[in-house]
């Protein structure tokens, strides 16, 4: 068993993207099985809905096989040196202006470093980011632009800040 607290990061998401993120490895049909067989507890109680909001502070016991919470970190932002053009910065997003040619996330290929490993390296040597810490918290981009547009990309720094910009720009 496995007791866990809802911080700030993690709070205002869905159950079940919850424990999608904090157990990676587990399989989708498991996890909803898990959920129908009372192996997820929500503040003591039973919780059958995967749809239900997670708040600050909440406590979950999960009763899951230890190896489903076992993470693949890819911590190779560690090692770079970030090269961020910073236009603005608060304690909630920060927007960077992207040159051409730098990929804004991962495809396929996964050939050197991109805009958001710069900027979890940024925020980490800051000490704005310890991702031993969270639970489910990547710090994440707002908007993207192709890898041979030049242009302003947000980034925010914590889940209540993405979920706001994202309302935004819907």
């Amino acid at each position: 068993m496995r007791e866990v607290t809802i911080e700030k990061n993690d709070a205002g998401q869905r159950l079940d993207k919850f424990l999608l993120k904090l157990m990676p490895s587990i399989p989708e049909a498991m996890l909803y099985k898990g959920l129908r067989k009372e192996c997820v507890r929500l503040n003591g109680k039973h919780a059958k809905d995967g749809s239900v909001k997670l708040s600050e502070d909440d406590v979950l016991k999960l009763f899951f096989k230890d190896e489903f919470y076992e993470k693949n970190t890819d911590e190779r932002f560690k090692s770079l040196t970030p090269k961020l053009n910073i236009v603005y910065e608060d304690e909630n997003i920060l927007l960077v202006d992207k040159p051409q040619g730098l990929s804004v996330h991962e495809d396929e290929t996964n050939s050197g470093a991109t805009l958001i490993d710069y900027i979890k390296c940024y925020l980490w040597k800051k000490g704005e980011y310890e991702p031993e810490r969270e639970q489910s918290f990547v710090p994440a981009l707002c908007n993207r632009i192709d890898r041979n547009t030049r242009g302003i990309v947000i980034a925010a720094k914590n889940a209540e800040s993405l979920r706001i910009m994202n309302g935004k720009i819907k």
